[in-house]
């Protein structure tokens, strides 16, 4: 849903945002390669990943399986938080130090029909600025970045949101993102943690930023690390600060059983192993209120959604045979 959202914002065809969205995600598997915790440690072309294949069937269009997080890892993760005070009566050598700089929480609207759209994230950017601003620095100081990575939609949001450009030469991953490195669950975020730790005690002085993510692109956390000791007081805002700011952001009205004429604002074609299952939609109605509803079950209709752009498309939305979806079909 994100991802056709952010497509047909960029106004690309679908063949030329396939081949943008692989064409930053490739990196990540060559630092996934040269890791040996990763769990997939294979490093694969732009071609190979948004090529569908038997071994790389699709999923959720437009990913393909090698563009999704699989949580099915056996992976761990611990990381120790002190003092300096009890640092130093453990013993533990000053290199070994990372200091937390700035950091910030912050969940965009709960319900992903309350968003305003599909292709940013407030709370993304509001907990970035707030990190920075903490840490005293801005994104042109960072050496080391790792964005939370389920999807290619998540680190295309992120990046946006942050100020960074996907194909930043400082790269956007220290582990090689969770469809590579792995991702058991969204416990991913402490092993990008622990990972950037490592890095910076080899680069003594620099920053690193990790950001984390869960559900619907709803919970976001942003910090900001370094071996260099804070200077001052670490004093960390309440995550009720920036929440009260995105709670109250206008958002649209929302109709629970919507009949008549309506267009698609995003889509997305669900596959199973044996090829394409449903269509899901969220729309508007000629009233501009927002609605969720599945297609009809033809697989000509469900194709051409993939072979056509879909947001912007106008259809009939009313109540589906079954008598508790909505049925959107397109014109």
């Amino acid at each position: 849903l994100f991802e056709n959202a952010l497509r047909a914002r960029d106004g690309r065809s679908i063949e030329d945002h396939q081949a943008a969205l692989v064409a930053f995600f490739a990196p990540f598997t060559k630092v996934a390669a040269a890791n040996p915790y990763a769990w997939f440690p294979v490093e694969r072309s732009a071609e190979e990943l948004v090529t569908v294949t038997d071994r790389n069937r699709m999923v959720g269009f437009p990913y393909p399986k090698y563009l999704n997080a699989i949580m099915e890892v056996d992976q761990s993760a611990a990381v120790l938080v002190a003092s300096v005070r009890k640092a130093r009566e453990l013993g533990v050598p000053e290199d070994k130090w990372v200091f937390l700089h700035g950091c910030a929480d912050a969940s965009d609207l709960w319900y992903p029909l309350e968003r305003q759209d599909y292709h940013s994230s407030p709370a993304m950017r509001l907990t970035g600025e707030r990190a920075f601003e903490m840490a005293g620095i801005t994104a042109a100081d960072l050496s080391l970045i790792d964005l939370y990575s389920c999807f290619p939609s998540a680190v295309r949001i992120g990046a946006k949101a942050l100020g960074l450009a996907l194909d930043d030469p400082r790269g956007l991953t220290v582990t090689g993102g969770l469809p590579y490195f792995g991702g058991p669950g969204n416990n991913y975020a402490l092993h990008a943690i622990a990972e950037m730790v490592t890095r910076l005690r080899e680069r003594p002085g620099a920053y690193g930023l990790s950001t984390a993510n869960g559900w619907f692109l709803t919970k976001q956390s942003v910090g900001v690390y370094s071996t260099r000791p804070v200077e001052g007081r670490w004093e960390r805002q309440s995550p009720s600060v920036l929440q009260a700011q995105i709670d109250a952001l206008p958002h649209p009205e929302i109709v629970e059983k919507p009949q008549g004429r309506a267009r698609i604002e995003t889509y997305t074609v669900v596959h199973g192993r044996e090829g394409v299952r449903m269509g899901i939609v969220i729309g508007r109605d000629d009233q501009d209120r927002r609605f969720v509803a599945h297609t009809p079950d033809d697989p000509a209709v469900l194709r051409d959604l993939e072979a056509r752009e879909g947001v912007g498309r106008m259809g009939t939305v009313g109540p589906h045979p079954d008598g508790v979806r909505n049925l959107f079909t397109p014109d």
